[in-house]
């Protein structure tokens, strides 16, 4: 296996099914218990920065004595708020993508078909991951992500990779199997503090989205966070090259 030097952590918040379902005879909506949004939050990291986050994570928790996994449905406010500023402190590029269900007219994750197991995940992950690649301008990078059993296909991960490497060369305009993704690693968040920051950083999404709470996304530089556009446009930086020239 090559080395690798670039790493794009991502995680989720929300499911991706549809919140509600239609009535085919009398056209009533009701939902469905499942979430009114699906976020995909990337962390984009290189080895040096990874192991300052990994180790300024651990200085952090144990400053709180806390000795479990992160989850952003069980931290207190202010180590929340603490191991938040870690981004900003070493500089760490996060992107992400939010889909407001109530308005989302595309293709959700439907259970017994397998072409479409899980497509919304694996379009939303790709879109993400194929912006930061952009953004960050990497190359040989390494996707690591959240081990979600629903990406099992015949109990296999492959055909989620497969698609989200074949999907990412697309959105890139490369050649299948000259793309920037090397390899696609499935893990247990519970072991991988860079992914339970991940975590953190979607849950901050879903709050401010949810209205929960509406001051944890503000501790992350409004500069190292970025939506993750389908042209995959830095918006900013677009604005400021069609800025006139006096």
């Amino acid at each position: 296996m090559a080395k690798v030097d670039n790493y794009i952590f991502v995680d989720e918040a929300g499911d991706p099914g549809p919140n509600t379902t239609i009535d085919p005879i009398t056209g009533v909506s009701s939902p469905t218990g499942a979430s009114p949004f699906y976020i995909v939050s990337a962390l984009c990291v290189d080895t040096k920065k990874l192991f300052l986050m990994e180790q300024r994570i651990m200085e952090i928790k144990n400053s709180f004595g806390y000795k479990k996994e992160i989850k952003s449905n069980d931290v207190s406010l202010p180590l929340y708020a603490a191991i938040l500023g870690i981004l900003n402190e070493l500089g760490i590029m996060t992107y992400y993508r939010l889909v407001d269900k109530s308005i989302y007219k595309g293709v959700y994750k439907v259970d017994g078909k397998p072409t479409l197991h899980n497509v919304f995940d694996e379009y939303n992950v790709a879109k993400a991951v194929a912006f930061a690649i952009t953004d960050c301008d990497l190359k040989d990078v390494e996707v690591v992500i959240d081990r979600t059993d629903r990406r099992l296909l015949d109990g296999k991960f492959d055909s989620f990779d497969r698609y989200l490497q074949n999907r990412v060369h697309k959105y890139l305009g490369e050649k299948s199997g000259v793309g920037r993704v090397s390899h696609i690693t499935h893990v247990n968040s519970e072991y991988v503090n860079a992914m339970q920051m991940s975590d953190l950083v979607g849950g901050a999404i879903r709050d401010d989205f949810t209205q929960k709470n509406t001051e944890l996304l503000k501790m992350i530089d409004s500069k190292l966070l970025l939506k993750a556009t389908s042209k995959y446009e830095r918006r900013p930086l677009l604005k400021l090259l069609l800025k006139p020239l006096k």
